[in-house]
């Protein structure tokens, strides 16, 4: 029933209503992420479709689910989720240029999973086209490795047997010369993609030509594979979660007991210690015209934060002073921090806040019944961020956490970064759906099925 004001008459519209995100869905769409990860794509798709379901607005949740469809071979299913996943993204989303070259190129994906090449191939350039005018050449490396190998496998026509062979393709040079050119593009874009690297060689090898690419070596990207970077860290995470582009950010640290329980490998030191010292290397690169605060997540459910200091008011050799001193205290009382964090920005609506937040563990406090995804919504009417370095594992014992950290940062348009522990490097969360469609090409020789006449022709052995 539509309702008017009593004096005026005029219709009274009702003010915009913020839906709470389910946590239940981040659940499911992280673990579909690691069933998808290790290769369980029923499984993985269950969940997916599941969480798609329960918000089928969320970009993000339809673009695993797509890319899932089209990884168990329903194409036709995959491009329609995906379509829909290209309308969601709205004209004004800082990230539209990225989410729109990401669902083109899962959609190419979904079209090679099916062995429709011919189809695979103009959405896949397209894909290319579009990341290049994007900085993030890791992506770019693998829409390359994709594209060379859809048009190395782009013979679904001639598929055959001959003299007891098993089925194979006939390739033609023509063909693998132009593989062989995106597989280079893929290298140079980023010199540590292996699979890509791997596939460059064996078309150099096959073709008998010779590398032109100084980062051609495997065991020179196998040793900065599993070099450590911890001493360039801080650069990394100021770049990835785009810390300089904020008028106001807030460091929001969890000193929890269970930060000094766990060993960052490469630091040789706790998550605690690794925790102070990216942080003191970090501020000096943060720009002077920011204004910094920062707060402390730590104690139990009511007691006072240790560090409590709004943006702009602590000065950056105070901040140091503060971080060097910190010590370890309690439980991970998130929630309850995070709903007094707005009190640390102004409420200068043309500002971009953001907190930044380091933690290694799920919220430990309900408060009145609120969700951190409920609160996710409030904090994005604010205008307020939540950036996230963890120092958590992509594992299934991390779900809650995880399931809270994306409800975070996906409705506050800002992103996740973790420590793998393992080779001490920091991986973007949002991309690791990406780097699963990286494959390498089949085994090839030179064929001789139609007789010596025919030069230039190479069979490419299929699974069946």
């Amino acid at each position: 029933m539509r309702k008017f004001h009593k004096n005026t008459g005029q219709r009274l519209v009702p003010a915009p209503v913020f839906l709470p995100p389910d946590k239940q869905a981040y659940r499911l769409h992280y673990q579909g992420s690691l069933q998808y990860a290790e290769g369980k794509y029923r499984q993985a798709s269950g969940n997916f479709e599941r969480a798609y379901h329960l918000f089928p607005e969320n970009f993000s949740f339809a673009l695993a689910h797509g890319l899932c469809l089209g990884r168990l071979g329903d194409a036709s299913e995959a491009k329609k989720v995906l379509e829909k996943a290209r309308q969601l993204v709205t004209p004004n989303d800082q990230e539209r240029q990225q989410k729109l070259a990401m669902a083109t190129f899962f959609l190419g994906m979904s079209f090679s999973y099916a062995d429709r090449y011919s189809e695979a191939l103009p959405l896949l350039r397209d894909a290319v086209a579009m990341q290049q005018k994007i900085p993030q050449k890791s992506l770019l490396s693998v829409y390359y490795n994709a594209l060379g190998k859809a048009i190395l496998l782009n013979q679904g026509r001639n598929a055959h047997r001959r003299n007891y062979q098993p089925l194979h393709y006939h390739v033609h040079r023509r063909d693998m010369e132009k593989a062989f050119v995106a597989f280079e593009a893929a290298v140079k874009a980023d010199p540590e993609n292996v699979v890509a690297l791997h596939n460059y060689l064996q078309l150099a090898d096959t073709l008998k030509v010779s590398s032109i690419l100084p980062e051609a070596d495997t065991n020179q990207v196998q040793r900065r594979e599993y070099k450590p970077t911890f001493l360039n860290m801080h650069k990394t995470i100021i770049s990835d979660l785009k810390l300089n582009n904020y008028d106001e950010l807030v460091f929001l640290l969890d000193i929890s007991g269970s930060m000094v329980m766990e060993k960052v490998v490469c630091y040789g030191a706790d998550r605690f210690t690794a925790m102070k010292d990216l942080c003191l290397k970090i501020l000096p690169e943060i720009d002077t015209s920011i204004e910094l605060g920062i707060g402390t997540i730590g104690g139990v459910c009511d007691s006072p934060p240790d560090l409590w200091f709004a943006s702009g008011g602590i000065n950056r050799v105070d901040l140091r002073s503060k971080l060097r001193f910190l010590i370890p205290d309690g439980t991970t009382p998130l929630l309850t921090m995070l709903l007094r964090c707005p009190e640390l920005f102004s409420n200068d609506p043309t500002r971009s806040k953001s907190i930044f937040l380091i933690s290694d563990g799920a919220n430990t406090c309900r408060e009145g019944g609120m969700d951190i995804c409920e609160w996710a919504s409030e904090l994005a009417s604010k205008g307020i961020a939540v950036n996230v370095l963890t120092f958590l594992s992509t594992t299934s014992d991390n779900t809650d956490a995880f399931a809270e950290y994306l409800c975070l940062a996906e409705n506050t348009k800002a992103n996740i970064i973790y420590l793998d522990n393992y080779r001490c490097r920091l991986e973007p969360f949002a991309f690791d759906m990406v780097k699963t469609c990286q494959s390498k090409i089949p085994a090839m020789e030179r064929s001789r099925c139609l007789g010596p006449s025919v030069k230039e022709l190479w069979n490419v052995w299929v699974a069946e």
